[in-house]
């Protein structure tokens, strides 16, 4: 019993490798059936499909185009532009480069400027009253000193 269910994880594994390996495999490699007869043959038959698909599904690598074009050598060779004329073609976009940094357009114009503010009228004082001195509020801000604790009133 315990060979059954290693068998049928194993198979569950298998199918679903072949499954991801068919839908990233480019459509130039899929040899023999289309990718949508491989999805058939992969689930229906669980075993012998996917193996089926890893052994014969797949053409070999060659058939598939390069990933960048730098890996291709025919993108680098352009029939159309030789070595001088190339050279010649820089040497003309320098020529416009160093034209245009030598341009003087004359000074950069002056950002503008906001307008000030009007100012805001300065908060009075509290005034102090009578009643104020005898809560502690010896220097007018409403507030006590540091220094008028209790233990300073006994």
């Amino acid at each position: 019993m315990r060979w059954l269910i290693i068998g049928g994880i194993l198979a569950l594994v298998v199918t679903v490798y072949a499954l991801v390996d068919l839908t990233v495999t480019d459509d130039r490699r899929v040899r023999r059936l289309n990718r949508v007869l491989w999805v058939v043959l992969i689930v229906v038959v669980p075993v012998f499909g996917p193996i089926a698909w890893l052994a014969w599904g797949k053409g070999p690598r060659a058939d598939a185009r390069p990933m960048a074009p730098d890996d291709d050598p025919s993108f680098s060779r352009s029939p159309d532009v030789t070595d001088e004329e190339a050279d010649r073609r820089i040497a003309e976009i320098e020529a416009q480069l160093a034209a245009l940094e030598s341009e003087d357009f004359g000074p950069p114009p002056a950002p503008e400027r906001a307008p000030d503010p009007e100012p805001r009228p300065k908060p009075h004082p509290p005034v102090v009253g009578p009643e104020d001195e005898a809560d502690g509020d010896a220097d007018g801000t409403g507030r006590r000193a540091p220094d008028d604790g209790d233990a300073a009133r006994a």
